[in-house]
């Protein structure tokens, strides 16, 4: 049987945690498989619960740089590990060094988005194209992009996000006051300007409208909150707009919303669009990373220009005022997620992948 590390910076809310314990999870029934927490005091107790829901083996390594370096190099020697799989940069500069020393068999890393910053670029192109064996992208445009710069094409892999499906599709009753709603980090990445701006031009066109209202959610923490706050001030819709930081009881608000909005300026494979999609919800996009894959235009959704504050809210004013295509839009995105990013299909792709690599050499 195959030893498998599945390497992760921290246990905290992220979409890169909550995929490396989704691959733990799927790869466990197979192969023996451990799940080791670079900074192990980093946790959160919804993936906490969930490794000990599912007896995943896990080490949270504790400790100086250097001593959880050795940790790492000791643990991949002894459990005689055949494959480590890096999340993020900073795990896969690590992870090269503790199985370069530690003689694993195949290195590979890992990238989540369509973009990284300069200086990371430099840093994991030359990981890829002289240590890593592979690198797994989440998304299909970060592959594209980054070969652009000089990866080696060869083994560059993508598998896409899955998603752990626990609820069945259900239909919203009609109601006119409508519930928008984000769900992202309030980082630059996030583009909240542009969200700010269509949510204040979607409420001077509704103006004309008395037959519905709808309020605006932002879920999310993170260091620009001030500057959005400031921002939902400058363009007057305080009394539509309600900032809710990193609750526990996020598949309630996205049970309660009817439409979904995110306006990233780059993504992987979004991961909280495909929440969005669980709960139903029709969803307004911009053309960032692989969302043009997770949603179908016009059938489950809107994608927009990046930065488009006015398509963006146009596409808004139709979903608000048209029930039936919330209602026809939220069933196709519950379905599209269902049938292309299901647990199953994720776990054949990296047994497919592994398969592969073992057969090649």
């Amino acid at each position: 049987m195959k030893n498998i590390c599945i390497f992760i910076p921290t246990l905290k809310s992220g979409g890169a945690e909550k995929q490396a314990v989704l691959l733990s999870k799927v790869l466990q029934e197979d192969f023996n498989t451990y799940l080791v927490i670079w900074n192990g005091h980093l946790t959160e107790p919804k993936f906490t619960d969930y490794i000990e829901k599912f007896q995943i083996q896990t080490i949270y390594l504790t400790g100086s740089l250097l001593s959880k370096l050795l940790k790492l190099i000791r643990l991949l020697s002894k459990n005689k590990i055949n494959i480590i799989f890096g999340y993020l940069a900073s795990n896969n500069f690590y992870g090269s060094v503790a199985g370069k020393i530690s003689g694993v068999d195949y290195i590979v890393g890992g990238i989540r988005n369509a973009e990284i910053p300069r200086l990371k670029l430099i840093i994991q192109r030359f990981l890829h194209n002289h240590i890593l064996d592979y690198t797994i992208f989440n998304n299909y445009s970060g592959r594209t992009n980054l070969i652009g710069y000089g990866f080696k094409p060869s083994t560059c892999e993508v598998i896409p996000n899955c998603f752990d499906l626990e609820i069945l599709p259900f239909i919203r009753p009609k109601t006119s006051a409508i519930k928008i709603v984000s769900l992202a980090r309030f980082v630059e990445q996030k583009d909240y300007p542009t969200a700010i701006k269509a949510i204040a031009y979607l409420a001077e066109k509704l103006k004309a409208n008395k037959s519905v209202s709808f309020t605006y959610q932002i879920i999310g923490y993170g260091v620009l909150e001030g500057e959005i706050r400031k921002l939902i001030t400058d363009y007057q819709i305080e009394n539509i707009t309600e900032i809710i930081i990193n609750p526990s009881n996020i598949p309630d608000l996205l049970k309660n919303a009817d439409i979904f909005l995110t306006t990233s300026l780059f993504e992987g494979t979004s991961n909280s669009v495909m929440e969005a999609m669980s709960f139903s919800l029709p969803v307004v996009s911009t053309d960032a990373g692989d969302n043009n894959k997770l949603i179908e235009e016009n059938v489950s959704g809107y994608i927009c220009d990046i930065g488009d504050f006015q398509t963006i809210g146009d596409s808004l004013y139709t979903l608000v005022t048209d029930y039936k295509k919330r209602i026809d839009f939220g069933n196709a995105a519950y379905y599209i997620l269902k049938n292309d990013y299901s647990m199953e299909k994720f776990k054949t792709k990296y047994v497919e992948f592994i398969n592969k690599i073992q057969l090649k050499n």
